[in-house]
């Protein structure tokens, strides 16, 4: 269907799409029983219905499942025709099971039902926690559902772990999930409070279950951070990167510091006054210092998936294990001993050694 003819069947939907490129969705209205339902619908595949996915408000969904008789008959009934006029088989939707989650839903709440899949055998619950941080609950279930145990992903750190009991579906599940959430608060406020505050190097993307931070300090050292879910306010766990004389007078001082970790301060103030070298802040992201800490090579942060952690010792250059490898091999006068190539820095010429990757 092409976006004229798709306009001209809901005329009161407006697309919203970059020039000459196709909508990837759809916002306004759809004229239902004589009555204008507002509507979201998502088309990643337009005009390929593969992927759509239609938001509506409560009253369309409670409507929607008042006349589920009729929705499973006709979809039945489509299925089959298609099927006649493709050759192919149709995959048929599980009645009970559609019943059944159906009812399971509702009595979650349609409000934290944010995607159905067309088979009804997988779906996505979305909430909202004291910070008001949007988390994610994606469940799968198979034909055996609720006696069977369905497959469920949700982004916490060192993931997610319950006890099913079928006689409660999955409400007992969506209860401990949200359990869950509520203990990590404080977790969760104090990493973004490190995003907030600090230019955070890795992860590129920070999620939820991730519980390491890598900082840049203002001596171009990196410190990654690693803290305790349970009691996140407390000294984390912390480990150096850079040249050792620029490493070493830190590990000193934090041996004699780390007792005075203070847990009513912020954490970045904590850090800086343990390393005795202040955190870089967050002002206009890594692009602001790109060329401090990029690997001179590659010219990147990051390159399968790990940071400029192999310094030079005489220029305090840093450089991706990976692209020092490649560029030492490439010189006639490097030499390599057991597991160690040495060659000429890229950068000051002086001698740097590398471990040759397994």
């Amino acid at each position: 269907m092409a976006l004229s003819e798709f306009c001209s069947h809901f005329p009161l939907l407006c697309p919203r799409c970059r020039p000459s490129k196709p909508p990837h969705e759809f916002c306004g209205f759809v004229d239902i029983g004589g009555v204008d339902r507002e509507v979201r619908v998502e088309t990643p595949h337009f005009p390929r219905v593969e992927g759509m996915r239609i938001s509506s408000d409560t009253c369309l969904q409670e409507l929607v499942v008042s006349h589920m008789d009729q929705l499973l008959e006709s979809e039945a009934v489509r299925c089959d025709n298609r099927g006649r006029e493709e050759g192919e088989l149709q995959v048929e939707l599980n009645e009970s099971l559609v019943r059944c989650l159906l009812a399971h839903l509702e009595g979650l709440g349609w409000s934290r039902v944010q995607q159905v899949s067309p088979n009804f055998t997988s779906f996505t619950l979305q909430t909202r926690d004291a910070g008001e941080r949007v988390h994610l609950l994606r469940v799968r279930v198979a034909d055996g559902y609720p006696h069977e145990e369905p497959t469920v992903e949700a982004d916490l750190p060192g993931g997610f772990e319950f006890n099913y009991e079928p006689s409660e579906g999955v409400a007992g599940v969506v209860r401990v999930w949200e359990a869950r959430l509520a203990s990590l608060q404080e977790f969760w406020d104090v990493m973004d409070q490190i995003d907030k505050v600090a230019l955070v190097l890795d992860p590129p993307t920070p999620c939820r279950h991730h519980t390491f931070r890598r900082l840049l300090l203002g001596n171009q050292v990196n410190v990654q951070v690693t803290l305790s879910p349970q009691q996140p306010r407390h000294l984390p766990q912390c480990l150096l990167f850079g040249p050792s004389k620029r490493t070493r007078p830190i590990t000193t001082r934090l041996t004699h510091t780390y007792e005075e970790w203070d847990a009513e301060r912020s954490f970045v103030e904590n850090l800086e006054h343990l390393l005795g070298e202040s955190v870089v802040r967050e002002c206009g992201g890594v692009e602001g210092v790109e060329q401090e800490v990029e690997c001179p090579i590659c010219y990147s942060l990051h390159f399968q998936g790990s940071l400029p952690d192999q310094p030079c010792e005489h220029c305090c250059t840093p450089f991706h294990a990976a692209c020092l490898y490649d560029w030492l091999s490439s010189l006639p006068a490097a030499r390599q001993s057991m597991n160690i190539i040495t060659g000429e820095c890229p950068y000051c010429s002086k001698n740097i050694t590398c471990k040759i990757p397994v």
